[in-house]
């Protein structure tokens, strides 16, 4: 199983390359794909030598520079949306939340539990259980930071797009709706090392 990482950058240099140097420490992806907001800080420099890009001349927001991504993809099976601001803890976690996949179904959504998420902003616990060896939380969505996402659902959250504007609330409704469960792998870990940086449905916009 083929995975493409999406990363959104604006103005956040040193942040981003700490969470590069510390995810290829820790695991990889067949493919690496930077959309840049329109950074002023040296970003986009940087990109330029370093990883597949686009580059806006401006900010276009979160939900349309991940759509456009998404969009520009083809011939992978999943979707990791790497926020620039975490780092993976687990190693090879990547790997594993793919073996999760194998293990159960493709019908999930899932994300490592994020060891520093703000409280203001965490979803609503469900349920929990354990699925062929894996701790699980079932959840009301996982947020975008650290999220494997099958493209199939994926592509479709992006043309519907009006629940990828809304924020993380609404897109864990969609894929609900879609039959996919937003599940936290209990037993997997990352951390943000960027603070404060979620925001609620309305003030979506990078």
């Amino acid at each position: 199983m083929k995975v493409a990482a999406i990363t959104l950058t604006f103005n956040r240099l040193e942040l981003t390359k700490q969470m590069a140097e510390s995810f290829y420490k820790m695991t990889s992806v067949d493919y690496h794909l930077f959309i840049d907001n329109g950074s002023t800080d040296g970003t986009q420099e940087w990109l330029a030598d370093k990883y597949d890009h686009v580059l806006f001349e401006k900010n276009m927001g979160i939900a349309y520079a991940f759509a456009s991504a998404v969009k520009s993809i083809d011939g992978y099976d999943f979707i990791l949306k790497l926020d620039n601001d975490v780092v993976p803890i687990t190693d090879d976690i990547v790997n594993k939340m793919l073996k999760f996949y194998e293990s159960n179904n493709m019908m999930f959504v899932v994300s490592p539990t994020d060891l520093l998420l703000d409280k203001n902003f965490a979803p609503h616990s469900i349920s929990k259980a354990r699925l062929n060896g894996y701790n699980v939380e079932y959840v009301t969505h996982t947020g975008g930071a650290f999220q494997l996402i099958p493209i199939e659902v994926c592509k479709k959250l992006c043309d519907d797009y009006r629940h990828l504007r809304q924020g993380d609330y609404a897109i864990g409704k969609f894929f609900i709706k879609m039959g996919y469960r937003p599940v936290y792998l209990r037993d997997l870990e990352m951390k943000h090392i960027g603070l404060n940086q979620s925001t609620p449905g309305n003030l979506y916009k990078m």
